[in-house]
């Protein structure tokens, strides 16, 4: 694929950076709208970096994505960088172990004795880490780039911690998405180039004209879009309605008032009534615990539910297929919990609609929008509701 003029001059600058970046910067920032090219030119510089090159997005399902493209080496940024606990006990038992090996050699490998010194007292520091824990034994130690997908969502321990293993950082990110709510961004400054001509491939794309259309300031009219579309809800019936969710993987709303009220709704549809979630509902994490490897706003569903005296037990399937079990609160009516245990029970609420600030990060084939925000940001929520659709996008003004 040819490069315009400004995806060229991008190339290069990034370029110019990775031979750089030891005494420039140890991250770069490129920013540009949906249909730019950022991942495109990501990949051409990934084809001539020397060494293995790394993607990593916000949550699975992104990373899900960018693999759709035909990127290789994507995982999520926590599975890349963060370990559980045990094993980094176990890291620490082999580095120690292959120690006494090499002392038993004659001469004495001095060299890479030093280097395996290093390794276990940066495991040792590792351990004395409060929450979560770095993967000492990440392949980023190796890297020669790691490209981050949606920088706006890596907060400031996070983004601390993905510069700690030496390899430079290619940011990718949209200046036309809402500002993230919670936290203070690591990647905050000013990009370092940003890309604004869509490429013409990507301007035929439906859901790129209506993302353009909205981030110029302009209103979308109900109609066919390709194979999406805008239509106005006062007009639909309640099935009608119902039909449009169902045929969609995930239902974007403005407020929490209108998620509750949509949430329980399509419980009700499905069947489902009581207060607690049950096998197959559709959960979404409310807050981070990078020690369980839970992300603000990652979905799941519901394999099983088993009550444990004030909490319940979760036992859930990851967008990506990996399974978890953790502890939560209940959802209805239940045994308070004091304060103690508040702590130690993670947070979640029903995923079937999402508010599109919480959504953000996130990507998913079929996305249907409650066009309900009118207040700060108003073409910002827009744009950022579209662009969470891969292939077709409802609209429901």
């Amino acid at each position: 694929m040819k490069l315009s003029s400004q995806q060229e001059k991008a190339l290069d600058a990034v370029g110019r950076w990775l031979r750089n970046h030891r005494q420039e910067s140890p991250y770069f920032m490129l920013a540009g709208y949906a249909g730019t090219g950022k991942t495109t030119i990501a990949r051409r510089l990934a084809e001539s970096a020397s060494g293995l090159v790394y993607y990593a997005a916000y949550t699975g399902k992104a990373a899900h994505v960018l693999r759709k493209t035909g990127i290789e080496n994507v995982s999520t940024i926590h599975q890349l960088i963060y370990t559980p606990r045990d094993k980094c006990d176990e890291h620490l038992s082999s580095l120690r172990s292959r120690r006494l090996r090499l002392l038993d050699q004659k001469p004495l490998p001095q060299d890479e004795l030093n280097d395996l010194d290093d390794a276990i007292a940066r495991e040792i520091t590792n351990l004395r880490r409060p929450e979560f824990f770095l993967n000492t034994a990440s392949p980023l130690m190796n890297a020669s780039l790691i490209v981050i997908d949606e920088y706006s969502m890596v907060d400031e321990q996070t983004g601390r911690d993905l510069l700690s293993f030496g390899c430079p950082v290619l940011a990718l990110g949209d200046p036309g998405q809402l500002p993230p709510v919670q936290g203070r961004r690591f990647f905050a400054r000013t990009p370092d180039a940003l890309l604004t001509q869509i490429h013409r491939q990507a301007s035929e794309n439906p859901i790129i004209q209506m993302s353009m259309e909205v981030r110029e300031g302009r209103s979308l009219k109900p109609g066919q879009y390709g194979t999406s579309k805008v239509v106005r809800r006062g007009s639909m019936s309640n099935a009608a309605v119902g039909r449009v969710i169902q045929e969609s993987d995930q239902l974007l709303v403005g407020t929490n008032n209108t998620r509750f009220q949509f949430n329980h709704q399509i419980r009700k549809m499905y069947g489902r009534t009581t207060p607690n979630p049950e096998a197959g509902d559709k959960l979404v994490c409310l807050r981070n615990n990078h020690q369980e490897g839970l992300l603000n706003g990652q979905t799941f569903t519901v394999a099983r539910v088993s009550p444990r005296g004030p909490f319940l037990e979760l036992r859930l399937v990851g967008e990506d297929g990996e399974r978890k079990s953790c502890i939560s609160h209940h959802f209805g009516p239940g045994t308070p919990l004091t304060p103690a245990e508040a702590k130690q029970a993670n947070e979640f609420d029903f995923g079937y609609a999402l508010t599109v600030h919480k959504a953000q990060g996130s990507q998913w084939d079929k996305v249907a929008i409650v066009d309900e925000w009118h207040f700060k940001d108003r073409d910002k929520w827009l744009y950022t509701a579209i662009t969470r659709a891969a292939e077709s996008v409802t609209i429901m003004m």
